[in-house]
């Protein structure tokens, strides 16, 4: 049964509620960013680099954006801003936090998609990945994954949301776990697939909509999880024997059957989308998972954040977000959650429009008040 987490009432759970001390101006728990540009496209990806800045990919325009919490934009690193222009990056797809610096997925304007090491300035230093595919009449060849979308990192583990290339005229879709051998040196180190759990049928065309497949909990001994459908959609850890939990949350509708989209016109794909209920990302913040999930049953959408878990196989707490965006990504921090708000994609690309802040402490509690 699904229990709401109640706020602390005594005066030093209501500080740590709001993220403030005893002393000065509370800061509230949903605040606007003010920034100065944003991303090109409506799809969060990005990481936290301590608990006041973050960089995201700006994939459109080939660049990663870095932002202060109080300051609003403070850096922009272009992808060809390299000495090396074996190092430079045209979109960069995902980037997580990854050794002393940061792991960037790479797609090329032809395969293989790459993995780029990054300092701790978010300069490139080396190709830690790269796939062995090759472009053939009627498709690609190779073993090892292509179209890397997502990234999780646990440890010296990278997991993947990809797809390989089949026999068919599409890739299928893969999620694939990649670790390190460590040599006698720094530049031994090599990234081999260790794992991969394959796509279920109609996997890789049957949410479209969703936008974080992945979350890593904990630390050392945590683990990673994944998004999944199968009919319906559940989550499963992608570890030893790929264990199914049971938790999920209610669906506040029947998942929407899409309309075909075709690369010409996704208009009506996305037109079905954004009339729809459905869940929208999986996230982690210390050790729960959080579920996303879209409610189109009223004029505007409401998005309501479903915390599992996961050890105990629950849904235990369940936050109306505040937000009624046509579409909603997060980035989870220690202090704060990014929500990115985007108008509608129909007619053109999702458009990011507002980015806020909200309190950390807020959600593990379970409440956040408006931004507005």
């Amino acid at each position: 049964m699904t229990r709401r987490i109640a706020p602390g009432g005594a005066v030093l759970g209501s500080l740590l509620l709001c993220g403030c001390s005893a002393v000065g101006t509370p800061e509230p728990a949903c605040r606007p960013l003010e920034v100065a540009e944003l991303p090109a496209l409506g799809a969060l990806r990005g990481a936290w680099i301590d608990n006041e800045r973050f960089v995201v990919t700006d994939l459109h325009q080939s660049r990663l954006l870095v932002y202060d919490t109080s300051k609003g934009l403070e850096q922009i690193v272009h992808g060809w801003d390299t000495e090396d222009v074996n190092l430079s990056y045209r979109w960069p797809m995902d980037i997580r936090p990854w050794g002393r610096g940061f792991v960037l997925v790479d797609l090329p304007s032809r395969p293989p998609a790459r993995l780029l090491e990054l300092d701790g300035k978010l300069r490139p230093v080396r190709v830690a990945w790269h796939g062995d595919n090759e472009r053939i009449d009627g498709g690609l060849e190779g073993t090892e994954v292509t179209n890397v979308f997502e990234l999780a990192v646990l440890g010296d583990s990278l997991f993947l949301q990809a797809e390989r290339p089949t026999s068919e005229s599409l890739p299928g879709r893969v999620y694939v776990e990649l670790g390190t051998r460590h040599g006698s040196g720094r530049d031994d180190r090599v990234l081999a697939e260790l794992a991969a759990w394959p796509g279920f049928e109609g996997e890789r065309d049957s949410p479209g909509m969703v936008l974080s497949h992945l979350a890593a909990v904990g630390r050392g001994a945590g683990s990673v999880f994944a998004l999944r459908y199968s009919n319906a959609p559940f989550i499963q850890e992608l570890a030893g024997e790929g264990r199914s939990l049971n938790a999920f949350p209610k669906l506040p509708a029947p998942l929407p059957t899409l309309p075909q989209a075709s690369s010409s016109d996704r208009s009506a794909n996305n037109a079905a989308i954004e009339a729809s209920s459905y869940p929208a990302g999986l996230y982690a913040d210390e050790d729960s998972l959080y579920v996303l999930i879209r409610d189109a049953t009223a004029q505007r959408p409401a998005w309501d954040l479903h915390r599992i878990d996961p050890e105990q196989d629950e849904v235990v707490g369940k936050l109306r977000l505040p937000t009624n965006a046509v579409h909603v990504n997060l980035l989870p921090g220690r202090r704060f959650w990014v929500l990115e708000e985007s108008g509608s994609g129909v007619d053109t690309f999702r458009t990011p429009t507002r980015l806020l802040l909200l309190s950390s402490a807020a959600i593990r509690a379970g409440e956040v008040p408006s931004c507005d």
